[in-house]
């Protein structure tokens, strides 16, 4: 099995910081008016947002460190880290479709779902049942993760289509869990490499 190089678990724990940064920063620049429980992570990086640079770069950060994980994620089966790959890469678009001042932009609301799904799914794609897999990797923990993530997305359309009062909260759950499982992944993933390493070396012949 390979290993996971270190710059994808620098790229993996980018991930999140470019993520709480942009919503810390940008929320910090705007008026009373907007509500991390209410208002969506869009509107920081929205047309009428204030400062909207600090969130087109927490976006487009995010995204880079999507790909790069995606890319150095080794172990995993090559369908999962290519749609790792492909959600970093529509999260960092999105960030370049932004919301209008009035209304919805169709666009940003198509990349944008685009990324949430792959993001949530991608574990589903990427596990592995040979038995020197790393435990993030294996079947169950990789389809819990994508249950977990899926079950979060769909609290967050409902808030959405239904105009709820925590529409920004439940997308801030689910942005958290789908940053912070490529950490896990990559830091499991790489403890196991060298206890794999030095099981291929002892196998006899």
């Amino acid at each position: 099995m390979r290993a996971v190089p270190g710059w994808a678990l620098v790229s993996a724990i980018l991930a999140p910081i470019f993520l709480l940064a942009g919503l810390v920063l940008g929320t910090a620049r705007q008026s009373a008016s907007y509500s991390s429980t209410r208002d969506t992570i869009s509107a920081l990086g929205g047309l009428g947002a204030t400062d909207r640079w600090i969130m087109v770069i927490g976006f487009t950060g995010m995204g880079i460190c999507f790909i790069l994980t995606g890319i150095g994620l080794r172990p995993a089966m090559m369908a999962g880290r290519v749609v790792m790959v492909f959600g970093g890469s529509v999260s960092l678009i999105s960030a370049f479709f932004p919301q209008p001042v009035q209304g919805t932009s169709a666009m940003h609301g198509l990349v944008a779902g685009a990324a949430f799904v792959a993001l949530a799914v991608w574990p589903a794609f990427a596990f592995r049942t040979d038995d020197l897999a790393p435990w993030s990797l294996r079947p169950t923990a990789s389809l819990v993760a994508t249950g977990i993530m899926i079950g979060l997305m769909f609290w967050f359309a409902t808030e959405l289509f239904n105009r709820g009062d925590q529409i920004g909260l439940t997308e801030r759950f689910l942005a958290a869990a789908e940053c912070l499982w490529p950490v896990v992944v990559v830091f499991n993933a790489r403890q196991l490499a060298p206890v794999v390493s030095h099981a291929v070396t002892d196998e006899p012949g």
